[in-house]
């Protein structure tokens, strides 16, 4: 096959990417290369469940991307740099959203495209391989697994019950008829191993030679002869070559695809003058709207050696690792997340507004531990924040990373949401099955207690749940970047299937929506431009 020329290149192999190469791959004839800027998914810890703390405790296969000042600091804002994105890198947790969520999607291109719940529903069952439940919610006949905790430690099986007597139901279902309560965590493993975007969507086409990889190339600009996509243009280092397409997908993430798109000409008009690009398509929402989870992470010390902090670090971790490539099983086998809470803090029977993932770790951005004393920390995420921010390039050179300003605890409701979460989970942490066990309250600490401090610690220490959505979203008003097809506007042939055609985010994890969103896209894409 000729490396230069291809029917359909997609842009990026993260959890988008890989499904659309893969359903291309198995209901087309097309010719089909995904472009990867980082490496192949080699890293034996990014296929261990437990893995992934270690690999973002020493920044491996992600950009390295940071903030613009946030409440006067910058936060670290990470992306998956390698094969499957950042579905090998990320903590594996399944999360659908709400009802409401994908009926706003419907809503923003008029009811066209095929966007509304019951749509996406059925491809989240489609995709779906389920360990424990097949009924009206969940299929079993997919390649994504997903699998309910083999085991859950001591410390969340009080968290369980704490939330409990706090007055959530107990619900065994977040992804079934209702996200409200506390739950079990359903997570993207299989057999004691990671099931990435790759694993469950791509693999076999890359194995069998259906789908060509390049791997550790960046996609500089998309080329146009006239207004019709007709390639790319990618860089290894100081060289830079051209690949030609009939169709390009960019499925490189809200941070690159943008990126990429302006620095093509497509843009908001000033901002690409102001860098010497020439305008192709004046299109102001390109980079706007760009909205995340922030995660505040409430901390608390607990008595004796409950959780995890011991196995997460340390000698501990050697024991682990040892165990795991011995028998497939030990902490490591899981990815230590083991139960979770939907509810809104100021009514509880009603849709959920905050996320908490209860992690038997100390730890100071929710995700890798911090110092040796048993703790756990409470991932306190507000789930559709009304925050908006931007993604701006920073240079004209196309292989510098863009200015990123998520625009974090920026509106009243999100403040408002997060200071009731505080306040709930400090009452969750008094109900009788926990309080025993709750040694001292390390982060925000017993000298935060009016919501004024509260509000101002929350400022201080919000930060990226590695969720950004939006900056291409999809729409049928002026501003939108794309139409309900994800066809880019002004241009033929280029189209954008990530995260970042989210008009609003999903609430929860987006890793599950972004697959699901990918398949159905793909779905138009075929029946807009191929037959067998």
């Amino acid at each position: 096959m000729n490396n230069n020329n291809f029917d359909v290149i997609v842009v990026g192999s993260g959890a988008a990417g890989c499904v659309v190469a893969g359903y291309l791959a198995e209901h087309t004839n097309a010719s089909i290369a995904i472009i990867e800027a980082g490496g192949k998914d080699l890293d034996p810890l990014i296929h261990i469940p437990a893995g992934f703390g270690k690999i973002l405790a020493k920044d491996k296969h992600v950009f390295k991307n940071t903030t613009t000042p946030q409440h006067g600091t910058e936060r670290r804002f990470r992306s998956g740099k390698v094969l499957g994105g950042g579905t090998s890198v990320n903590a594996m947790c399944y999360v659908r959203g709400q009802k409401r969520d994908f009926d706003a999607w419907q809503d923003a291109v008029d009811g066209e495209g095929g966007w509304s719940y019951e749509s996406m529903w059925r491809a989240f069952i489609e995709q779906e391989k389920n360990d424990t439940f097949h009924n009206e919610h969940h299929g079993v006949d997919g390649t994504l697994a997903v699998q309910m905790p083999k085991g859950i430690n001591e410390l969340n099986q009080y968290c369980l019950k704490a939330f409990q007597e706090f007055g959530l139901p107990y619900n065994p279902d977040y992804n079934g008829a209702t996200q409200i309560g506390v739950s079990p965590v359903q997570s993207n493993i299989e057999n004691k191993r990671r099931c990435s975007a790759v694993v469950a969507h791509l693999r076999r086409h890359l194995d069998s030679g259906r789908v060509s990889l390049l791997t550790n190339t960046t996609v500089t600009r998309v080329i146009f002869e006239n207004d019709q996509a007709v390639g790319v243009e990618v860089s290894n280092g100081s060289a830079k070559r051209s690949i030609s397409a009939k169709q390009v997908v960019l499925s490189a993430g809200a941070v690159h695809s943008p990126k990429i798109l302006m620095h093509s000409g497509i843009g908001p008009k000033k901002h690409l003058e102001d860098f010497g690009i020439n305008v192709r398509v004046d299109s102001p929402g390109v980079g706007d709207n760009l909205h995340d989870h922030p995660i505040i992470p409430l901390s608390a010390y607990v008595t004796g050696n409950l959780g995890y902090q011991k196995v997460a670090q340390g000698l501990g971790t050697i024991k682990a690792g040892v165990q795991y490539i011995l028998t497939k099983d030990g902490p490591a086998s899981g990815n230590g997340i083991e139960t979770v809470s939907y509810w809104d803090p100021l009514n509880l029977e009603g849709e959920p507004t905050v996320q908490c993932y209860h992690v038997p770790i100390i730890s100071q951005d929710g995700l890798t531990p911090t110092g040796s004393r048993a703790g756990i920390t409470f991932e306190l995420v507000v789930l559709q924040p009304k925050s908006r921010g931007w993604v701006r390039l920073a240079s004209s050179d196309p292989t510098e990373m863009p200015l990123i300003n998520p625009n974090f605890i920026g509106h009243e409701f999100d403040l408002k949401v997060a200071v009731e979460s505080v306040k709930s989970m400090r009452d969750v942490m008094a109900q009788k099955s926990l309080a025993p066990v709750i040694d001292e309250e390390v982060s925000p600490g017993p000298a935060v207690q009016t919501d004024e401090q509260i509000a101002e610690w929350v400022k201080r220490i919000a930060t990226t749940m590695w969720h950004p959505v939006g900056t291409c979203r999809m729409g049928n008003d002026a501003g939108a970047v794309v139409d309900a097809h994800l066809r880019v506007r002004g241009v033929s042939n280029l189209r954008v299937i990530d995260a970042s055609i989210m008009p609003n985010i999903t609430s929860g994890n987006t890793n599950a929506p972004t697959q699901a969103l990918a398949l159905h896209a793909a779905k138009l894409l075929v029946a807009d431009h191929f037959s067998r």
